[in-house]
């Protein structure tokens, strides 16, 4: 999978052309040319006769390139590979001759890294002839954690802590597309009916997988969906044990580890989102690898049927819209091995409770997220009850995905944390604007310290 790594997309993306294998074709060999003819003129170049010194400063003489520039469009910032090297000449002998002495010697300094930034436009151009496709997807490849980690139910810096899986290539005997492998043959695109799905970063946490993905249909995805920019997922994961073993996790079995992929749609084809795979009380540093698995991809329409119906123990009949879905299936299947995983996890063992049987067994810190484990009095229900966190400014964390008593850390400081345990219906009572009641209606209270 590769080292941990902090990645630009320029960087990764030129070793990538450096490294590909593109056919050859006359427009291609026709770059090629004009680069190297352009390189050798530049290493070619001799001090003027001191007559044409003239001629020179009126011609002004400019030679500027330029090996590519990308834009990010969610930061408005930009990344400029190049070199420009500029001569300019005045009229006299004196003075021309000590200017372009100077300008010589800067030259002659500068001539290998002009010639290297031609060399880079040159594998680039030739690379984005062979990849149209790729070309276009360079905003979004790469980037995805970048762009949407803030805008996630479940935040964080993945970005900053993530490794970028293979993109597409051509094969060296067709010059064609190919499915993406990493060094041990793990297949990172998989095309399945009209969807080609490409798993493009990855993140670990010690006790889940963020994924960055992007999804392709070439027959578009639906127009009449809802708002709403996330995609359901019917998502199988195959754990591997290190003793051999194999632990499933399914949407059947009632313990599947992802139910959607959250993000945006950059246009009717294409879906870029982040899942989160994860599950209070799984630990990654029980496993070397999965098996991951997407069968369906579902969108909720804005149509649907209108419905009728009485619940159980009220009076007066309800009526509610049952919205159609429209369902993708396929077998995207992708394998990942948890090379050198750090363990991100701190535990703060608490194991107090208070008179009414209230308290904490321990409270638990990963790389994203912070949850604690409850205490509660026999006799009681814990789904009575939820625990909630405080950080060390005094305000309430939010929630880290799906899981409401998983806190996300992202932004925070949570070098010590205030826990309450609340019962369900102080908890509805008690939260967004209302948060600051829940000291008073906790039935039990404990700061922890993780910085000592």
């Amino acid at each position: 999978m590769g080292k941990w790594q902090e990645h630009d997309l320029t960087e990764e993306f030129i070793k990538g052309c450096m490294q590909e294998q593109v056919p050859e074709s006359e427009l291609v060999n026709e770059k090629i040319e004009q680069a190297y003819n352009e390189i050798r003129r530049i290493q070619n170049m001799e001090m003027p006769i001191i007559s044409d010194m003239g001629k020179r400063a009126e011609e002004k003489d400019t030679v500027r390139y330029t090996a590519i520039r990308y834009t990010d469009a969610s930061q408005h910032t930009s990344a400029t590979v190049g070199h420009r090297a500029e001569a300019r000449y005045t009229t006299g002998r004196t003075s021309a001759v000590t200017k372009y002495t100077s300008a010589a010697r800067r030259r002659s300094s500068g001539i290998k890294y002009t010639a290297a930034a031609v060399a880079v436009c040159l594998a680039l151009a030739i690379f984005l002839v062979g990849n149209p496709t790729l070309a276009a997807q360079l905003p979004i490849i790469g980037h995805i954690f970048k762009d949407l980690e803030q805008n996630v139910s479940y935040p964080g810096n993945y970005s900053q802590h993530s490794a970028i899986l293979p993109t597409e290539t051509l094969s060296a005997e067709t010059g064609k597309k190919k499915e993406s492998q990493n060094d041990n043959g793990a297949v990172y695109q998989v095309k399945s009916g009209s969807i080609t799905v490409t798993l493009t970063e990855v993140s670990y946490d010690s006790n889940g997988i963020y994924l960055a993905v992007l999804a392709e249909n070439k027959d578009g995805f639906a127009p009449d969906a809802q708002k709403d920019p996330w995609i359901y997922l019917n998502c199988n994961v195959d754990m591997q044990k290190k003793n051999g073993g194999t632990e499933s996790f399914r949407e059947e079995y009632g313990n599947s580890l992802a139910y959607i992929a959250e993000g945006e749609f950059t246009d009717e084809h294409t879906f870029k989102g982040i899942v989160q795979l994860t599950s209070q009380g799984l630990k990654l540093s029980d496993y070397v690898g999965c098996d991951i698995t997407f069968l369906q991809f579902r969108q909720e329409l804005t149509t649907g049927k209108t419905m009728t119906a009485k619940p159980k123990g009220e009076n007066e009949a309800i009526t509610y819209m049952e919205n159609d879905w429209k369902t993708y299936d396929g077998n995207w299947k992708f394998h990942l091995d948890f090379p050198d995983l750090k363990n991100y996890e701190k535990v703060v063992t608490v194991n107090q409770v208070n008179d009414q049987g209230f308290g904490i067994e321990k409270v638990v810190k990963t790389g994203y997220e912070i949850y604690a484990v409850p205490i509660i009095p026999d006799g009681k229900e814990l789904a009575d009850y939820i625990v909630t966190m405080w950080d060390a400014d005094g305000k309430p964390l939010e929630s880290h995905g799906s899981n409401m008593e998983t806190r996300s850390i992202y932004g925070r400081d949570t070098s010590k944390v205030t826990v309450y345990i609340l019962s369900w219906n102080d908890f509805v009572e008690c939260k967004g604007d209302n948060s600051y009641l829940q000291p008073q209606k906790a039935v039990y209270m404990t700061t922890v310290d993780f910085s000592e």
